[in-house]
């Protein structure tokens, strides 16, 4: 498998067909985007990883079911939620935290990931952080949407459309390069040429929304799978508030949102939720999980119907108050049915958390 030549067949994108940005613009590009990736699975060639985050690791599971089988170091590495770090030297030379293939290939070498769901990408960040002198000189993304969740497409697959073309990479860097929003798509392919390492990498889109079948069903419209994003937060110093529509309750304190410590009396900090769909709202559920001595004393929620996406200017009489401030405690699930919500469809949520701290995954507000 490692003499595969580069595809012949794709036709190439037209120029500027995507660009890249600065590092300081990360931010308002990407700020109400499913990150660090649609949830995926990056699969390696002779074997299946599941795990928990992320658009390719942010949102939910993913796996590496192929690569081309040249590697120091597993692919799987390069998805991880975490950033990478410098590792050590082990029998086989440096170690580093990421996806590192052996030198001198005469070809390129590729990884396949399936996103743990379908989704429109819009951008992707390449990241060599510490590979310098042996990070991969260039890269490409393919896509394609594949309706077999149990077989994975192969590398030849005519399926196969380029978003990204190749690109030059940079050591010890991120590379952040938006794309015109793709179709929807449940794979992509990560192209290296020739070889070389990668340390994360990171796809950007929105999730195709997944509601039940039945209208009447209860599900959980804030939920990223069934398209809910958040658009606002006041502050997220130790935890994004992404983080708060990922799938489980985390595995610690870093997979929740969290605030910094304040020291203004009255403080009060907020995240902004706009729902998959416009929905009636019946409960809600806020969850501590590993916050002890740093969960929120108390919180309050209210809802807004709007066609903004960002409501962050609207004034506070216009949001209706669905759950008076209630305390909290650590480390726990906390269920309430809210109020107000009978005979009115709502398109965004408001979680405000008195004075400060954190909140763990799942916030699940039921319609």
């Amino acid at each position: 498998m490692n003499s595969i030549e580069p595809p012949s067949s794709v036709e190439q994108p037209p120029i500027m067909s995507y660009a890249q940005i600065p590092l300081d613009h990360f931010k308002d590009t990407f700020s109400t985007a499913i990150g660090k990736y649609l949830p995926s699975i990056f699969q390696s060639h002779d074997r299946a990883h599941p795990a928990d985050r992320h658009f390719t690791s942010s949102l939910s599971k993913y796996e590496i079911p192929m690569s081309s089988m040249r590697t120091r170091s597993w692919p799987d590495a390069a998805i991880q939620p975490a950033p990478s770090l410098k590792g050590k030297f082990g029998p086989k030379g440096a170690l580093f935290s990421g996806w590192e293939t052996r030198r001198h290939n005469p070809a390129y070498d590729w990884c396949i990931i399936k996103l743990g769901t379908t989704g429109s990408i819009s951008g992707f960040d390449i990241d060599t952080s510490h590979f310098n002198g042996n990070e991969a000189p260039q890269a490409s993304v393919d896509v394609l949407f594949s309706a077999d969740d149990d077989l994975a497409p192969q590398v030849d697959d005519p399926r196969w459309e380029e978003l990204l073309p190749k690109v030059n990479l940079g050591p010890s860097s991120r590379h952040l390069f938006t794309v015109p929003p793709s179709k929807g798509v449940n794979y992509v392919k990560l192209n290296m040429y020739p070889d070389g390492g990668i340390a994360r990498f990171r796809v950007y889109g929105l999730v195709a929304p997944i509601f039940p079948s039945a209208t009447a069903a209860e599900f959980d419209l804030a939920h990223v799978f069934s398209g809910g994003r958040v658009v606002y937060t006041s502050d997220q110093h130790f935890g994004v508030g992404s983080n708060l529509i990922l799938p489980g309750r985390g595995k610690d304190m870093g997979d929740g949102w969290e605030t910094k410590r304040s020291r203004q009396p009255g403080h009060k900090d907020w995240a902004i939720i706009k729902l998959g769909d416009a929905g009636y709202l019946s409960q809600v559920e806020i969850d501590t999980a590993h916050f002890m001595g740093n969960f929120p004393e108390s919180c309050e929620m209210h809802a807004l119907h709007t066609s903004d996406l960002v409501p962050s200017d609207v004034p506070e009489d216009c949001w209706t108050l669905i759950l008076p401030r209630t305390k909290l405690g650590p480390h726990r699930r906390h269920f309430f049915q809210l109020e107000n919500v009978a005979h009115a469809a709502y398109t965004h949520v408001k979680i405000t958390i008195y004075p400060d701290g954190g909140c763990a995954p799942d916030r699940r507000d039921r319609g």
